[in-house]
Protein backbone atom coordinates (compact mmCIF):
# COMPACT_ATOMS: atom_id res chain seq x y z
CA UNK A 1 0.00 0.00 0.00
CA UNK A 2 1.41 3.56 -0.63
CA UNK A 3 2.41 5.47 2.17
CA UNK A 4 2.30 8.80 3.41
CA UNK A 5 5.59 10.28 4.01
CA UNK A 6 5.69 13.62 5.97
CA UNK A 7 6.15 15.89 3.03
CA UNK A 8 2.19 15.16 1.93
CA UNK A 9 1.21 15.40 5.54
CA UNK A 10 2.84 18.71 5.56
CA UNK A 11 1.33 20.04 2.05
CA UNK A 12 -2.07 18.64 3.74
CA UNK A 13 -1.29 20.95 6.89
CA UNK A 14 -0.31 23.58 4.93
CA UNK A 15 -3.31 23.85 2.49
CA UNK A 16 -6.26 23.12 5.07
CA UNK A 17 -4.72 25.77 7.20
CA UNK A 18 -5.05 27.87 4.89
CA UNK A 19 -8.38 26.99 3.54
CA UNK A 20 -11.82 27.91 3.85
CA UNK A 21 -13.02 24.15 4.00
CA UNK A 22 -16.47 24.41 3.20
CA UNK A 23 -17.02 27.42 1.22
CA UNK A 24 -20.43 27.70 0.74
CA UNK A 25 -20.38 29.42 -2.70
CA UNK A 26 -18.69 25.69 -3.93
CA UNK A 27 -22.41 23.92 -4.62
CA UNK A 28 -20.37 20.59 -4.75
CA UNK A 29 -18.79 20.93 -1.59
CA UNK A 30 -22.19 22.27 0.15
CA UNK A 31 -24.15 19.36 -1.30
CA UNK A 32 -21.70 17.09 0.34
CA UNK A 33 -21.72 19.18 3.63
CA UNK A 34 -25.33 19.29 3.80
CA UNK A 35 -25.68 15.26 3.19
CA UNK A 36 -23.12 15.00 6.09
CA UNK A 37 -24.77 17.08 8.74
CA UNK A 38 -27.94 15.25 7.94
CA UNK A 39 -26.99 11.90 8.19
CA UNK A 40 -25.35 12.88 11.22
CA UNK A 41 -28.55 14.86 12.51
CA UNK A 42 -30.78 11.58 11.68
CA UNK A 43 -28.47 8.91 13.15
CA UNK A 44 -27.71 10.73 16.63
CA UNK A 45 -30.71 9.90 18.45
CA UNK A 46 -29.14 6.04 17.85
CA UNK A 47 -25.50 7.41 19.31
CA UNK A 48 -27.50 7.62 23.07
CA UNK A 49 -25.23 10.38 23.65
CA UNK A 50 -25.82 12.32 27.55
CA UNK A 51 -24.26 15.34 28.98
CA UNK A 52 -21.39 12.56 30.05
CA UNK A 53 -20.79 11.18 26.94
CA UNK A 54 -16.93 11.78 25.24
CA UNK A 55 -17.01 12.29 21.39
CA UNK A 56 -14.02 12.47 18.68
CA UNK A 57 -14.56 14.94 15.77
CA UNK A 58 -11.69 13.53 13.79
CA UNK A 59 -10.48 15.72 11.29
CA UNK A 60 -12.64 18.20 12.46
CA UNK A 61 -11.10 21.10 10.97
CA UNK A 62 -13.46 23.95 12.26
CA UNK A 63 -16.83 22.38 11.61
CA UNK A 64 -18.37 20.73 15.10
CA UNK A 65 -21.83 19.19 13.22
CA UNK A 66 -23.64 20.00 16.34
CA UNK A 67 -22.95 16.78 17.63
CA UNK A 68 -24.28 16.71 21.56
CA UNK A 69 -24.66 16.52 24.52
CA UNK A 70 -21.77 15.57 25.49
CA UNK A 71 -17.85 16.85 25.62
CA UNK A 72 -16.27 17.14 21.78
CA UNK A 73 -12.60 16.76 21.54
CA UNK A 74 -11.77 18.10 18.29
CA UNK A 75 -8.64 16.68 16.34
CA UNK A 76 -6.73 17.87 13.01
CA UNK A 77 -4.10 17.82 11.11
CA UNK A 78 -4.34 21.34 10.41
CA UNK A 79 -4.30 22.60 13.91
CA UNK A 80 -4.80 26.51 13.17
CA UNK A 81 -8.31 25.34 12.29
CA UNK A 82 -8.67 24.56 15.89
CA UNK A 83 -8.21 27.80 17.26
CA UNK A 84 -11.39 29.17 19.05
CA UNK A 85 -12.81 25.22 19.30
CA UNK A 86 -13.40 23.47 22.43
CA UNK A 87 -10.94 20.70 23.26
CA UNK A 88 -8.77 21.39 20.12
CA UNK A 89 -6.15 18.91 20.06
CA UNK A 90 -3.63 19.01 16.89
CA UNK A 91 -3.13 15.26 15.61
CA UNK A 92 -3.58 12.95 12.36
CA UNK A 93 -5.44 9.82 12.19
CA UNK A 94 -2.68 7.17 11.97
CA UNK A 95 -1.47 8.54 15.27
CA UNK A 96 -4.99 9.62 17.30
CA UNK A 97 -3.39 11.60 20.67
CA UNK A 98 -5.85 9.81 22.81
CA UNK A 99 -5.74 7.35 25.07
CA UNK A 100 -7.27 3.58 24.53
CA UNK A 101 -11.06 3.04 24.76
CA UNK A 102 -10.93 6.94 25.50
CA UNK A 103 -14.02 7.90 23.93
CA UNK A 104 -18.02 7.14 23.68
CA UNK A 105 -18.43 8.08 19.95
CA UNK A 106 -15.86 9.48 17.12
CA UNK A 107 -16.97 11.15 14.28
CA UNK A 108 -15.04 10.76 11.33
CA UNK A 109 -16.26 12.51 7.98
CA UNK A 110 -15.21 15.26 5.66
CA UNK A 111 -13.16 11.87 3.62
CA UNK A 112 -10.50 12.43 6.55
CA UNK A 113 -9.51 8.69 5.98
CA UNK A 114 -8.60 9.40 2.40
CA UNK A 115 -6.28 11.76 3.03
CA UNK A 116 -4.29 8.77 4.99
CA UNK A 117 -2.15 6.67 2.93
CA UNK A 118 -1.91 4.22 6.22
CA UNK A 119 -5.88 3.85 6.02
CA UNK A 120 -5.40 -0.44 7.54
CA UNK A 121 -3.33 1.86 10.98
CA UNK A 122 -5.78 4.81 10.88
CA UNK A 123 -9.03 2.61 11.15
CA UNK A 124 -7.05 0.25 13.32
CA UNK A 125 -6.65 4.12 15.44
CA UNK A 126 -10.47 4.45 15.66
CA UNK A 127 -10.83 0.93 16.95
CA UNK A 128 -8.68 1.70 19.66
CA UNK A 129 -9.83 5.12 21.14
CA UNK A 130 -13.37 4.06 20.82
CA UNK A 131 -14.66 2.17 23.80
CA UNK A 132 -16.67 -1.03 23.29
CA UNK A 133 -20.33 -0.53 22.63
CA UNK A 134 -19.25 2.76 21.13
CA UNK A 135 -19.67 4.37 17.89
CA UNK A 136 -18.11 5.62 14.64
CA UNK A 137 -19.53 7.74 12.11
CA UNK A 138 -17.29 7.20 8.63
CA UNK A 139 -17.46 8.72 5.59
CA UNK A 140 -15.25 8.09 2.85
CA UNK A 141 -14.71 8.68 -1.02
CA UNK A 142 -15.02 5.22 -2.84
CA UNK A 143 -12.95 4.03 -5.87
CA UNK A 144 -15.91 2.76 -7.06
CA UNK A 145 -17.23 6.11 -7.85
CA UNK A 146 -18.91 6.55 -11.53
CA UNK A 147 -15.69 9.55 -11.73
CA UNK A 148 -13.48 6.60 -12.06
CA UNK A 149 -15.33 4.48 -14.48
CA UNK A 150 -12.65 3.88 -17.72
CA UNK A 151 -9.80 4.37 -15.18
CA UNK A 152 -7.28 1.87 -13.55
CA UNK A 153 -8.43 3.30 -10.28
CA UNK A 154 -11.93 2.40 -10.67
CA UNK A 155 -12.87 -0.92 -8.09
CA UNK A 156 -9.13 -0.92 -6.92
CA UNK A 157 -9.20 -1.38 -2.93
CA UNK A 158 -6.31 1.22 -2.74
CA UNK A 159 -5.42 3.73 -5.25
CA UNK A 160 -4.48 6.84 -5.17
CA UNK A 161 -6.00 9.82 -7.85
CA UNK A 162 -5.36 12.96 -9.05
CA UNK A 163 -8.94 14.98 -7.91
CA UNK A 164 -10.34 18.45 -7.36
CA UNK A 165 -10.94 20.17 -3.93
CA UNK A 166 -11.97 23.65 -4.65
CA UNK A 167 -10.71 23.87 -7.79
CA UNK A 168 -7.55 22.78 -7.34
CA UNK A 169 -5.67 19.76 -7.96
CA UNK A 170 -4.71 17.66 -5.10
CA UNK A 171 -3.93 13.69 -4.57
CA UNK A 172 -5.99 11.64 -2.41
CA UNK A 173 -6.35 7.95 -1.72
CA UNK A 174 -10.00 6.23 -2.66
CA UNK A 175 -11.18 2.89 -1.15
CA UNK A 176 -13.66 0.20 -2.54
CA UNK A 177 -16.17 -0.69 0.24
CA UNK A 178 -15.54 -4.30 0.89
CA UNK A 179 -11.95 -2.98 1.53
CA UNK A 180 -13.08 -0.51 4.23
CA UNK A 181 -15.72 -2.84 5.13
CA UNK A 182 -12.73 -5.68 6.48
CA UNK A 183 -11.04 -2.99 8.40
CA UNK A 184 -13.91 -1.85 10.16
CA UNK A 185 -14.66 -5.25 11.50
CA UNK A 186 -11.11 -6.19 12.11
CA UNK A 187 -10.46 -2.98 13.57
CA UNK A 188 -13.60 -4.37 15.98
CA UNK A 189 -16.32 -2.63 14.54
CA UNK A 190 -20.26 -3.75 13.15
CA UNK A 191 -21.86 -1.62 10.67
CA UNK A 192 -25.27 -0.92 11.80
CA UNK A 193 -26.43 1.66 8.96
CA UNK A 194 -25.17 3.08 5.79
CA UNK A 195 -25.86 5.73 3.39
CA UNK A 196 -24.41 6.90 0.14
CA UNK A 197 -24.58 10.41 -1.92
CA UNK A 198 -23.03 11.85 -5.19
CA UNK A 199 -23.82 9.48 -7.93
CA UNK A 200 -24.72 11.31 -11.16
CA UNK A 201 -22.79 14.09 -10.80
CA UNK A 202 -19.52 12.21 -10.44
CA UNK A 203 -20.14 10.43 -13.96
CA UNK A 204 -20.20 14.04 -15.21
CA UNK A 205 -16.95 14.75 -13.78
CA UNK A 206 -15.03 11.87 -14.97
CA UNK A 207 -16.34 13.49 -18.50
CA UNK A 208 -15.82 17.09 -18.15
CA UNK A 209 -12.74 17.55 -15.52
CA UNK A 210 -14.57 20.40 -14.60
CA UNK A 211 -16.31 20.00 -10.70
CA UNK A 212 -18.38 23.30 -11.23
CA UNK A 213 -19.93 22.03 -14.74
CA UNK A 214 -20.39 18.34 -12.69
CA UNK A 215 -22.07 20.38 -9.30
CA UNK A 216 -24.90 21.19 -12.39
CA UNK A 217 -25.81 17.74 -12.41
CA UNK A 218 -26.35 17.21 -8.19
CA UNK A 219 -29.95 17.26 -8.92
CA UNK A 220 -30.06 14.09 -10.54
CA UNK A 221 -28.79 12.28 -7.08
CA UNK A 222 -32.19 11.68 -5.89
CA UNK A 223 -33.52 10.03 -8.76
CA UNK A 224 -30.02 7.84 -9.67
CA UNK A 225 -29.67 7.07 -6.01
CA UNK A 226 -33.12 5.14 -6.31
CA UNK A 227 -31.43 2.65 -9.04
CA UNK A 228 -29.58 0.12 -6.82
CA UNK A 229 -26.77 0.00 -9.62
CA UNK A 230 -26.11 3.58 -9.96
CA UNK A 231 -26.07 3.65 -5.96
CA UNK A 232 -23.71 1.23 -5.26
CA UNK A 233 -21.19 3.46 -7.07
CA UNK A 234 -22.33 6.25 -5.25
CA UNK A 235 -18.97 8.42 -4.67
CA UNK A 236 -19.29 9.56 -1.04
CA UNK A 237 -19.84 6.76 1.58
CA UNK A 238 -20.94 6.70 5.30
CA UNK A 239 -21.31 4.18 7.76
CA UNK A 240 -22.56 4.32 11.29
CA UNK A 241 -20.67 1.30 13.16
CA UNK A 242 -20.73 0.02 16.72
CA UNK A 243 -17.40 -1.25 18.29
CA UNK A 244 -17.58 -4.71 19.73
Amino acid sequence: MPGAGDSYLRAVREKYNRIEIWPASDRWLAHVKAWIAGTIARWQPRLGLTPDSRILNAGSGDESYSIAPGTVINSDIADRKLVGMSCGVAGDLANLPLRTAAVDVCVCVGSVVNYVGESERAIDELGRVVRPGGSLILEFESSWSLEYMGTPHFGLDVSQVSTFFISENENIWVYAEDYIRRLLDAAGFDIVAADRAHVAAPLVLGFVQNIHAAARFIWLDRLASRIPFLYRHAANVIYLCRRR
